[in-house]
């Protein structure tokens, strides 16, 4: 029994001494491998640099304000000159008949819709058709994060399904309660009339509920004689408060401070791209519209735009990114690209000769891929370079030397290729593997 105890300690200790040494020497391998390899992948590099700064428009506040405030209008709504923004009541009271006015009058809306219907399969298809379509916007809506969106989407939802519920109760008690509604609707409509207070779109333009107190301290026009000392400055204004304000024209534009070093880059009127880190999933084409002078290794840049105002309704102090310039490209580590000399062919695909009767070459960057077990050479050029990485992409010149089309394609880099990264002598046809 002793015997066949300690035989089998034995083994156990045998059997994990032998699998120690596989990953010992796996991982001696793994480190001491002179040809390791990596995938090639296609990527975006950005030359791009980070700043803050304020979106600007023109814009106007609508006085008023308080807790016996309603308004029906979206967040980037146009509006003509004169229509109605928003409503004051002069009680509680009233604000409360004025809503109940128009729930009660969505209602009868609802139920004159569903008066109007047939009975039928026709109906039921039609009516099915609108609460799918309701529930896929209210899912989009969820989705992007914007609480206007839901709230609206959500309204058409259970208006839908209301309608479907009012069509299927039978027109005698639709027609009675259609009566009553009108009855209610006709009574509180005198009352609430009398108890409100117009507040009014002086010109035509956008609305905004947003009153952040820069309205008057940003303007379109002051901003392109910005200083640094005066972007320092800029505070908003005390007190600010209204039912909202509204958007004039259809420009904008973005002020920021920039180190001189990276304001020298542009040029008025110059296209740049801005990334918003927050408030909007879009990037926008701007073009350059003012650089200040210098002052202490600052500047103030102005960047303008005629496209999607309302899109920025709700922004104003964003940190953005500015991009000069992207590049698309295959990225690849530091430690693959090389400089080597790549034989110069003729259009027979034949190697040129020199005077003295050797193969004449040209010096490439290039990287090295595994084809099959062998190292071919890729000659390519540099679009970008980070610390960890550059992006590259196939030198067009460079495979022009091969005169086959075959020859040409097999040497090209694409994304996906096994390119090695450490290898202390290689050369083309080399086998690694």
């Amino acid at each position: 029994m002793k015997n066949s105890t300690l035989a089998m300690r034995l083994m156990m200790a045998a059997i994990f001494l032998t699998v120690l040494l596989y990953f010992g020497l796996s991982l001696a391998a793994y480190f001491n491998d002179p040809y390791m390899t990596t995938v090639a992948y296609a990527y975006t590099g950005e030359d791009a640099v980070t700043v803050s700064g304020y979106v600007v428009r023109e814009e106007e506040v609508l006085a008023g304000g308080g807790e016996l405030v309603y308004s029906s209008r979206r967040e980037g709504e146009r509006i003509a000159a004169g229509g109605t923004v928003a409503q004051i009541y002069s009680s509680t009271q009233a604000l409360s008949d004025a809503n109940r006015l128009r729930e009660l009058t969505s209602q009868l809306e609802q139920l004159s819709y569903a008066r109007s219907l047939t009975e039928g399969t026709q109906t039921a298809a039609r009516l099915d058709e609108e609460i799918s379509r309701a529930l896929v916007s209210f899912h989009s809506a969820l989705s992007t994060g914007s609480l206007d969106s839901v709230a609206n989407s959500g309204e058409s939802l259970r208006t839908a399904v209301l309608k479907r519920s009012y069509a299927y109760s039978g027109t005698g008690s639709v027609d009675a309660v259609i009566a009553s509604l009108q009855d209610e609707i006709s009574r509180l409509a005198a009352s609430t009339e009398a108890a409100a207070t117009r507040i009014t779109a002086p010109r035509a333009g956008m609305f905004s509920g947003l009153v952040d107190g820069y309205e008057a301290v940003l303007d379109m026009r002051n901003i392109l004689e910005m200083s640094p000392a005066k972007y320092r400055a800029i505070q908003p204004a005390a007190g600010a408060a209204g039912v909202g304000r509204m958007i004039y024209g259809s420009s904008w534009a973005y002020m920021t401070l920039m180190r001189s070093e990276d304001a020298k880059r542009l040029a008025v009127g110059d296209s740049v791209t801005l990334r918003f880190q927050t408030g909007l999933n879009q990037d926008m084409t701007v073009r350059t519209a003012y650089i200040s002078e210098d002052e202490g290794g600052w500047r103030v840049a102005v960047f303008t735009s005629q496209k999607n105002l309302n899109l920025t309704t709700l922004l104003r102090r964003q940190n953005t990114q500015i991009i000069f310039k992207s590049y698309d490209g295959v990225r690849v580590p530091r430690s693959a690209v090389r400089v080597a000399d790549q034989p110069v062919m003729d259009e027979d695909g034949q190697p040129l000769l020199t005077a003295g009767g050797q193969p004449k070459t040209q010096s490439v960057t290039c990287v090295y891929c595994l084809w099959g077990n062998i190292a071919r050479l890729k000659p390519v050029k540099v679009l970008w370079q980070e610390e960890e990485y550059i992006l590259v992409a196939p030198d067009t010149d460079a495979l022009s030397a091969f005169s086959s089309e075959l020859a040409r394609e097999s040497r090209r880099l694409r994304a996906g290729d096994q390119v090695i990264t450490a290898a202390a002598d290689i050369y083309d046809g080399m086998v690694v593997q």
